[in-house]
Order: structure tokens, then sequence, then C-alpha cells
């Protein structure tokens, strides 16, 4: 029999867009990571091009399949570098990186609102495109996006602000200073600059007063998207007007994409029971909202150019509305891919408009292969077509099983599979009616559970969930290594509370929309739809309670580092071989099978292997690094602040004090009212959370053996609350217990709610760690614990390691110091961390001479409020034979010795 001409089809890729999305995200890795030169991947990709259009010309199909696949390779590697090298000298990054801006120094910018102003609980933020920029007296032309914060406190600021008439297209000259500094440079945590590059963002800024904002005339702008954005905004006040902070929150972050309501107890409950997804607009939003006007379209008219049409436009309206993030245009692209390819004749893949919103995206910015968001969102979507799916249609195959002619023998497989199949999809009432049209009779022996469960009418309920949980289970297995490094959390409650958020969330929308719309008209009449919202939104926000009150909700995990981090690259093995083997089962017997088709060995030794290196992923077996007979020092970078983590010789680990900042709780206005009306704490993340626990992860940590506060300052204390949350701590240490004082009482909280124990030390005590000794040599002993815990109170320890010593000081001032040089002898030091970030009010001259180190540590930001560390103490230090190292200029700095030896590393050293 002649076989149909196939030569001109790609028939070696049942899915080519994502086989040449998955080459070209191939290459863009390649050439981050090598120094091979533009000319060499230029010549390399026209060689494979024309390789490939040879072997097609030559009808070889496989070879032009290969070289096509190599050319896109290629394409990758030639447009990151491009995008890389291709930074205009007129940008404003330029302008930091080339040292022409210092951080901090005022500008003055002018430019054009890309889009309106987006609200916040006490202001706005503006997204200048930068036209101009003046430097002290001197005016360059410039371009880039810079995001200015606008702080509006009362209402007489804002009316300053209204009065200006900021909005989408408006030309403004604005006065402030404009910040691209890494603010925390340690290992293993984020850095400021790689967040503002993946947003597109030059620079930030801080507007302090309407007076600094000049208004220029108006720029041209696109009619229908300005529409848009002001529809947004009213959106916006009229939730914060109908709801609670809480709802209003949820409702802004999951519709219109503004998270700057969502309180910050809202946030964590989300996160911790792994359903934060569902507060980002993305896939399953997009989906929604593309299927709804599909159905609405259809009912009003046949034409499916029609149909698809309106759709589209709807669809990326509401995406450009809401800010058109990276997971909300892989997921416009998505949708549009599938709904168009049958009018071009085409079966709608999902693996290949994945493929398509994938090469769409990177081509446009390739860098984007490194962001976190659009790698979650892309690879939780491929677990769900190449894991979850398959699962599921081959269940229901087997569930659903007759006797036919293409489909003669029944299931291979074993009898649980089997039931489990039948359990869910097989439908005795059908095939009772299909029998009662039959020519023929017979007899199938299934599950009678099924039987039960649809006359009971939840079967259907049943198959739901099920389904809920194996998407959920695949795509957090998909996920295990990435919710590792980028959030060192994995939620157990998530498997359950999937299933109930989604629901929940498309209730919450459908009645809180319904209910702004009805109050338009009548507020009477919209008023049970609003209880009914606030309900179902409590409801939803506190369903992880439960989990949380039985520890279930979520654990934290640190990392492996350096080469222990291939086992992240390990686990994908064994699970694209599952894949492909899953893909190759065929359960159901055809006619035409000339072997029977049982689940592989293959399949089950890859099952195996999965489940071991996630075993070993989560376990974290030798994360944390073995004991090297040293002791180590690590002074972390926490802006203005104090944190510093000792690690003894037998790897017993003593974290002394957490850095933070204080925290004010905000009073939310009405729009229209002057009067605060609530208290509201915007959800952010503090430095012991960001900073402090990151590095600890970074670490391979799970636990901390004790944590000192050595006095009860915000940008002391404060950390320590996320580390005791975050980390099994052994003990705390203080020396003073000021119940009335409002940051130790949420650290005591804190420490009763995780089951840590408190000690108190003063001066005299000694503590011992093997070979090293642990000298309190201030605050004195008082008889009253809950007497004041400020600077001159601060703990003060010596630690001896063989004939070097490390002299911590918190931030004791003059009068503690002029206590403490009556023994000189106990000052001596090799190492002193500086008292008071270098504040002039401590490091007095006999105290420094007392302790004559070799080495001073000032803990202090990049820059600092306060100016510090002040100039007089750092020439004091230098002066005394001291070289002077601040965390603001170095980033992390690490001391650490064998007893003898004296080694220094800082961070920003080693990553250049």
């Amino acid at each position: 029999m002649p076989q149909p001409d196939v030569s001109h089809r790609m028939v070696l890729f049942k899915h080519p867009l994502f086989a040449l999305a998955l080459s070209f995200a191939a290459g863009t890795l390649l050439a981050s990571f090598t120094a091979a030169s533009l000319s060499f991947f230029l010549i390399c990709g026209c060689v494979s091009s024309l390789l490939g259009v040879f072997f097609y010309i030559r009808k070889s199909e496989a070879m032009a399949v290969s070289f096509l696949m190599l050319a896109f390779f290629f394409i990758g590697a030639i447009l990151i570098i491009v995008e890389t090298k291709s930074v205009a000298p007129d940008r404003v990054r330029r302008f930091y990186d080339e040292g022409r801006i210092a951080a901090e120094d005022p500008v003055e910018i002018t430019g054009v609102l890309e889009s309106e102003p987006e609200l916040a609980p006490d202001g706005f933020y503006l997204s200048l495109q930068v036209e101009k920029i003046r430097i002290k007296e001197t005016q360059h032309n410039a371009t880039g996006i810079v995001s200015l914060f606008a702080s509006a406190h009362d209402r007489a600021t804002e009316k300053e602000y209204e009065w200006l008439e900021l909005r989408y297209g408006a030309r403004v000259r604005v006065m402030t200073s404009l910040g691209r500094v890494n603010n925390f440079r340690n290992p293993g945590v984020s850095l400021l600059t790689d967040y503002l590059d993946q947003r597109g963002i030059d620079a930030t800024g801080v507007v302090k007063s309407p007076l600094l904002i000049e208004r220029l005339d108006d720029e041209r702008v696109f009619l229908p998207l300005a529409w848009l954005f002001e529809w947004r905004k009213k959106l916006l006040k009229l939730f914060h007007q109908r709801f609670s902070p809480e709802t209003a929150g949820v409702l802004q972050a999951s519709l219109l994409g503004n998270r700057y309501y969502l309180t910050h107890g809202a946030a964590e409950r989300f996160r911790e029971g792994g359903t934060f997804h569902v507060l980002v607009i993305s896939g399953l939003h997009i989906s929604f909202i593309g299927v709804v006007v599909l159905l609405v379209m259809r009912r009003l008219t046949r034409r499916r150019t029609t149909q698809l049409a309106v759709s589209l436009v709807i669809l990326w309206a509401y995406t450009l509305a809401v800010g058109a993030e990276v997971s909300v245009v892989r997921a416009a692209l998505m949708f549009s891919v599938v709904a168009i390819a049958p009018l071009v004749n085409r079966h709608a893949s999902s693996m290949n408009a994945l493929g398509a919103a994938a090469l769409a995206l990177l081509v446009w910015r390739p860098r984007d292969v490194f962001d976190p968001s659009l790698q979650l969102t892309f690879l939780s979507v491929l677990a769900i077509v190449a894991l979850a799916w398959p699962i599921l249609s081959k269940l229901q195959a087997i569930g659903v099983w007759r006797p036919t002619r293409s489909t003669p023998a029944p299931p291979i497989c074993k009898r649980r599979y089997r039931a489990l199949a039948e359990l869910l999809y097989w439908n005795e009432n059908e095939w009772q009616a299909e029998l009662e049209h039959s020519p023929w009779q017979c007899r199938l022996f299934k599950t009678r559970l099924a039987g039960r469960l649809q006359n009971l009418h939840v079967q259907w309920l049943v198959r739901y969930v099920f389904a809920a949980v194996v998407v959920s289970v695949t795509v957090q297995l998909a996920l295990l290594p990435f919710l590792v490094i980028y959030f060192h959390r994995l939620s157990i409650a998530s498997i359950v509370l999937n299933i109930i958020v989604g629901v929940l969330m498309a209730i919450l929308s459908l009645f809180g929309m319904a209910a702004v719309l009805i109050s338009q008209i009548n507020f009477t009449v919209s008023s049970p739809l609003i209880a009914l919202t606030e309900a179902v939104s409590w409801i939803m926000v506190h369903s992880v309670d439960p989990f949380k009150t039985l520890r279930l909700a979520s654990i934290r995990l640190p990392e492996y580092t350096g080469w222990a981090a291939l086992v992240y690259a390990f686990f994908y093995l064994p699970l694209v071989a599952l894949t492909i083997e899953l893909a190759r089962w065929e359960p159901i017997q055809h006619p035409s099978s000339v072997r029977r088709n049982k689940p592989s060995i293959a399949m089950r030794m890859s099952g195996l292997g999965v489940l071991l290196l996630a075993v070993i992923i989560v376990w974290h077996p030798h994360s944390a690094r073995a004991p090297d007979g040293r002791l180590h020092v690590d002074f972390l970078d926490v802006g203005q602040g104090d944190a510093a983590l000792i690690s003894m010789p037998d790897g017993t680990t003593l974290l002394v004090d957490g850095g933070g900042k204080a925290s004010f709780a905000i009073a939310r206005r009405n729009v229209d009212e002057e009067v605060p009306i609530e208290s509201f704490e915007r959800d952010k993340r503090s430095i012991g959370e960001a900073v402090v626990s990151e590095y600890l992860w970074w670490r391979g940590l799970d636990h901390v053996d004790y944590i000192v506060a050595t006095h009860a300052d915000a940008d002391h204390i404060d950390g320590l609350n996320a580390v005791a949350r975050d980390f099994k701590v052994h003990s705390a240490i203080v020396a003073r217990e000021p119940r009335r004082d409002m940051e130790f009482s949420k650290f005591a909280t804190t420490l009763r709610d995780q089951g840590v124990p408190l000690h108190l030390i003063a001066r005299g005590d000694t503590l011992r760690f093997g070979d090293v000794l642990l000298d309190v040599l201030w605050p004195v002993r008082t008889g009253d614990p809950n007497s004041p815990y400020r600077n001159d109170d601060s703990i003060v320890l010596r630690l001896r390691f063989g004939d070097r010593v490390f002299l911590l000081t918190g931030d004791i001032e003059s009068r503690a110091e002029s206590k403490l040089v009556h023994d000189p002898f106990e000052l001596k030091c090799d190492v002193v961390k500086v008292a008071h970030h270098g504040s002039r009010t401590s490091s007095t001259e006999v105290f420094v001479n007392a302790a004559h180190p070799s080495l001073a540590v000032i803990s202090v930001g990049a820059t600092s409020a306060y100016g510090h560390p002040h100039k007089e103490v750092v020439e004091r230090w230098r002066a005394s034979g001291a070289d002077v190292l601040t965390t603001g200029q170095n980033g992390m700095i690490s001391v650490s010795t064998d007893g003898r030896d004296l080694s220094v590393e800082t961070f920003l050293s080693d990553v250049k």
C-alpha cells in the first residue's frame, strides 16, 4: 500500500513550537554562562540555518528539523547577548552604573506617565517614561523608566496631588533622589538591581511633597487605553468604599492586579496555605474570562470570527488594564493561540500554545528566562499539560471502557487502578441505556461503589476533588526545586486548599463585582451581597487556620548550594523520563497492537527516582556545610541595623541580633473621607525574612541553636521574630525582659508561640561552646528584669578561641563604655563590631585605645539617614591601627580563625 507523502511535514515533533521554545531558552542560558562572542554565535546560527534549508530541500526531515532547532538555539544566544550589550548610553541605569549619578543625589526628571498612578494605602506610585534628566546644573536627554512613590498621608496632601491632574500621558517635571543601590549584599539574598531589571525599571525614588512636581503639557495617548485605566481606577476606589480592608485587598489583587492594599495577615495566610497564586492574575483568571466571553458571544452570534475577535479584544484590553505582567501576557498569548488554531485548521495543542507563548515572550525580552515569575508560570502549565492531564485522561479511558470493535480487550493495568478509574468515571446508567439499544447482551463487572456514588449524585464531586488533587500534587512536584530555591517553603495544606480556594475565589469575584455594580444603583439592595462577599472572603482567607493550628500548613526548607545544587537538576531527569513513559503508556488494547502495552519497568523506576530525589530535597541531608574546626563570624549587611551569625568550630550556631526596621500601621481612609477608620498593615517582607532568613537558608540551615537580642531596638530585635518562626531555635538569650516595650513584647510573643525558651544573662556569665568561650561583659545584673532595654543596656560579648578575641558591642554608648574601660584588659581584641553603627555617641577615644583591634567592622547601610558612620569615629578607629570595613561599602563581612590565623572576606570582593 503506498504511503502518503509526508516529507514536507515535521513528523518528528508532535509539538514543534514547544521544542523550538526549549531550544531557544537553552541558547539564552548557554550564552549567559559562557564567554563566547556574538560573532561566534552569529556564524553558528547562519550555518545551522543554511544546513536546515539544505536538508529540507533534500527531503531529509530528521536532519532539517535538527538543524532548525540548533538555529533557534543560536538565535536565543544571539538575542540575549544583544539585549545585554544594547543598553543605550542615555538610559538612566547607565547614568548610575557609570557613576554619573551618585546614590541619593538630587536630580530633576522630565518625563511622561506611561500609565495611571497606582494607588496605595499611604500614597501612590508613578511610572515615568524619562525624557530628560538634570544633574546639578547640566541637563541631559535620557531614556528609561523610573518608579516614583508619592507619599500622601492626609487628605490635604491628596488634594494638592489631585490639582496636578496626574494621569496617563501627563508630562511632568519632578525633583527627587533616585536609587539604584543594592541595600542588602549577602550570599543568597536577592539584589534590588536584579528585581528592577526584571521589571524593566531603571531606578526608584520618592516624591516627598506635591511642591516637587511641576505639571507640564499632555502627551497624545491611545484613548481606549486611557478609558481602561480610568475604569480600573474607579473600580479600585469602589472596592475601598464598599468592603473591609481585607476583602478589598483580596479583590483588588485578584481582579485588578493591585497588591498594595493586600493586608499582611491575609497575604501570609495565602502563602502558608500555598494558595497565593489565586491573588496573582495569571492563567486561571485569563482562561476564566476568555471562556466566559466566548460562551456569551456564542449566544449572540454564530460567526466564529466575530466570537473570537470580540473575545480577544476584551481579553487583551483586560491584560493591558491590569499592567500586562509576564504571567498575564503568557496566559493571554496561550489562550489566543488555542483559540485561533481552529480557524487556521490546526489542532489546538496546549504544548504548542505554551511554546508559542514562550517564544513570543523570550524573543521580546530574552533575559526573562531568568525571571522567577516566567519560570514558575510556564513550569506549572507544563506540569498540568504533561503530567496531570495524561494521568486523568488515561484514568478516564480505563474507567469508561466497554467492549467495542475498536477496544475489544479490557484495560491493561493493575486491579486497584481499574477500581479507582471506574469509581471516578464509570456510568452504569449510560451503559444500561446502551444495552437496551444493542442487539447483543453482556455483563461487565465494574466496582459497585461507582454506582452508589452515581445514585447519591456525588460522583462528579469526587471526580472534581480527585482531579484537583492530581493537578495540585503534580504542579508542586514539578515546581519543587523552584519552591525551595525561591520561597524556601513547601505547603502541605495546598493539596486540600487548592480545591476549596479556587471555587471560593470564583464565588468571591462574582459576588464582589455584582455588589459593586448594584451599589451604584441602590446601596441598600446591595447590602446582602456585600455581606455575603465579606463572609466568603473571611472563609477563604482563614481556611488555612486549622492547618496552622495543627502545624500542617507549610514547612520552611533550606537550599543546597555549590555542587550539591546539582540535585535539583538531577531531580528533573527521572521526572522527564516518567513523563515520556506516561505519554507512551496506552492502557486500552487496540486490535492493531502488536504487543501488550503494560506499564513499563522504566515508568516504575522513574517514579521511584522522582520520589527518592524529592525526599532528599525535602529532608535536605547535609545541606549545611560540615564544621571545619574554625570559628566563623559573618557580619550580615542588613542596612541600618545589626546581625551577626557565629558558627562555632563544633557547628553550633549563634545569631546575635537580626536587623529590622520599625513597623508602623497605616491609617486606612475611605477615599472620600478625611477621618481614619481602620489600622492597616501592608504586606511587605521584613528584613528578618527577606535578608537574614534568606542567608541562613542559603547556608543550608534549618535551625539556629541560639538567638541573642542585644537590646530591644527594632533594628536589632525585629528580624529575630522571622528567624524564630522560620527555623528551629533551641533557645533565646536576652539581658532584660521589658514586657511594656512594644518591640520586646512582640519578640516575647513570637517565642511563646514557637515554644522557644528565654534565658537571661548578665556581666560575669560565661558560656562554653567546645573550645570557644563566650564572656558576657555587659550589662550588669539587675533586680528588675523588666527594666528598660535600650542602647546602654546592650549585651556586650567577648569570644575567645585560641589566641584570637572578638568583641561584639551592640549599641552601647559613652556611659556604658566608661564603665567597661575600668578593666582595659578585658576589652583587648583582634576584631571589634563597632558600637551603634559608628555613631559619635559611642567609640570614645579611651574605649578605642583599650580595644586596640586589628579589624573594626561597622554594621551600617549603604546610605544612612543618621549620617552613620560618622567620619571622626572612623578616623579614630583607623588611628588606633585598625582596618575599618563597613557592611554598607563591602556587603557581608566574614571573619574566621582557627585560633591562630585570621581570615577576612567581603561579599563585594567575592562577587567581582
